[in-house]
């Protein structure tokens, strides 16, 4: 078949077949890059997007475990500068309880209707800062204890309430200068708060389910007297 044509044509179809698939490859191969470089983008722009979402809340977080463990360090120059403005507990409470709202309002704009269970699933979520908050704290102090006996060669002291067991059962049960019991206190104050709130979100829950039942019982009550 190729014997017929002449050698010109059959060198132009040849150079039209070279170039149509060198376009193909091209279009496929810029289709690929397209693909990945939207798919890099979305990426970024994810990432970056969480970023700040959560970066106000481990910045937050980073300083109320600081002040916590401060606030376990008896005689320690930055504790006496905190002391001087505000007491240490009192702050460690506050800025606490300030992250916990936060997340709070976070959510609470994500879903401003929610139902029992995702009220149940806010408190527990948020009881979680608390907790992680007070671990952090507490293991930390533990671990700067651990060094500091290491370093000077004293025994290590793993008693978290080692004033309250050591001085007998006279004493009494709240030491209002026990900077542990204080820790402790200042995170049940921000839980009393969390269920303070998913109380309040489930009384508007409770609220939202009267007024829908007694709209569709008026609707239901017109439709059967017409």
């Amino acid at each position: 078949m190729l014997r017929g044509l002449p050698s010109e044509t059959f060198g132009a179809r040849a150079i039209d077949l070279g170039i149509q698939l060198s376009d193909s490859a091209s279009i496929g191969t810029g289709n690929m890059t397209g693909h990945a470089v939207g798919s890099a983008n979305s990426f970024r722009h994810s990432w970056s997007r969480a970023v700040r979402i959560w970066a106000p809340y481990a910045w937050l977080a980073l300083l109320i475990v600081l002040i916590g463990v401060l606030g376990l360090i008896h005689n320690f120059r930055p504790r006496q500068l905190v002391e001087s403005w505000i007491n240490i507990h009192a702050l460690f409470g506050l800025l606490l309880c300030c992250l916990v709202l936060a997340r709070y309002q976070r959510c609470i704009k994500l879903s401003p209707s929610m139902l029992t269970t995702e009220i149940h699933e806010l408190s527990r979520h948020l009881s979680r800062f608390v907790y992680l908050s007070l671990y952090l704290v507490v293991g930390l102090r533990q671990v700067i204890s651990i060094i500091d006996s290491t370093w000077h060669g004293g025994a290590v002291d793993f008693n978290f309430f080692d004033e309250r067991f050591r001085n007998g059962p006279d004493t009494k049960v709240f030491d209002p200068n026990n900077d542990c019991q204080l820790l402790l206190a200042s995170g049940l104050f921000v839980l009393v708060i969390v269920r303070v709130l998913a109380f309040r979100l489930w009384l508007r829950s409770v609220e939202r389910l009267a007024i829908t039942t007694a709209v569709v019982q008026g609707n239901l009550n017109r439709a059967l007297r017409d």
